[in-house]
């Protein structure tokens, strides 16, 4: 297993128990399963500002397992975490892409929500999002005043990524990229920033876009539906591409062949800075 800064992966076999039993404390693997629940819940909580004083004798892991119990999923009334067990088994998850991505993942994984609900209760906040005049995503605090900067990243540099190993996913993503480049006959930068852009919902039209391609707006759409091609045939013979994780990974190698300046016209970081 890796470990991390803030946690270390439990195991598919750990995470399989937990869908079986009710709560973290009565698996097999409960002292890692806990390490791993309670580090995910406290470094999202440390990112809305609070601290452990805050919580009181809340249990972190208590509080997640108590979602999942009395949620239930969005078009039926069942348990969530028997939805997403249906899930796992109908999509044919990987229970790591499951555990780093729907469920920690820094973006869009569910524990952003668990942590929210959380607050409310500990605080009486409830939050909404707003856009701030640079286009970034703030979250505001209804009832307190204050407001909190929800960029991807988390407290200490907690990543749910740290939890295992994914240089083999960054060595295949790379050899991927050399490959859709050699088939389309563009240079492996322009093929990146397609699908970064194309991922981040980036109009082709963009004079940045436009610019790192190096073309006019006909054949730009015309390389686009290239690369989409290319990509879905090499997606095939990548084991776990099918993944939340994946698409993570997938993202930050996109990002890291663009040159500093195309980053920051696009609204990334400069990683020179």
């Amino acid at each position: 297993m890796k470990q991390s800064s803030v946690g270390i992966y439990a195991g598919d076999d750990a995470w399989r128990e937990w869908f079986e039993v009710c709560f973290v404390d009565g698996c097999r693997a409960n002292v890692l399963l806990r390490k791993q629940v309670e580090s995910a819940m406290l470094s999202r909580l440390y990112r809305y500002g609070l601290t452990r004083d805050d919580i009181g004798s809340d249990d972190p892991v208590a509080v997640f397992d108590a979602y999942f119990k009395l949620k239930g999923a969005r078009d039926t009334p069942k348990p969530l975490k028997q939805y997403f067990a249906y899930r796992i088994e109908v999509e044919k998850l990987r229970m790591v892409d499951f555990v780093c991505g729907t469920l920690f993942g820094r973006g869009s994984g569910r524990i952003h929500d668990i942590v929210l609900d959380w607050v409310a209760s500990i605080k009486g906040w409830r939050v909404h999002s707003v856009r701030s005049e640079d286009g970034r995503r703030t979250l505001q605090w209804e009832n307190s005043g204050e407001g909190i900067d929800e960029d991807l990243g988390g407290i200490d540099g907690f990543d749910p990524a740290d939890l295992i190993d994914v240089e083999h996913f960054n060595v295949a993503i790379e050899k991927m990229l050399e490959k859709i480049s050699s088939k389309i006959k563009v240079e492996k930068s322009k093929v990146a920033l397609l699908c970064y852009v194309m991922a981040q919902d980036i109009p082709l039209t963009e004079a940045a876009v436009l610019d790192g391609l190096g073309v006019a707006k006909s054949r730009a759409y015309t390389l686009r539906d290239k690369t989409i091609e290319a990509l879905r045939r090499e997606l095939k013979h990548i084991d776990g591409a099918e993944g939340a994780l994946f698409a993570r990974v997938l993202m930050e190698r996109c990002e890291a062949n663009l040159s500093d300046d195309m980053r920051v016209r696009l609204g990334g970081k400069n990683e020179n800075k």
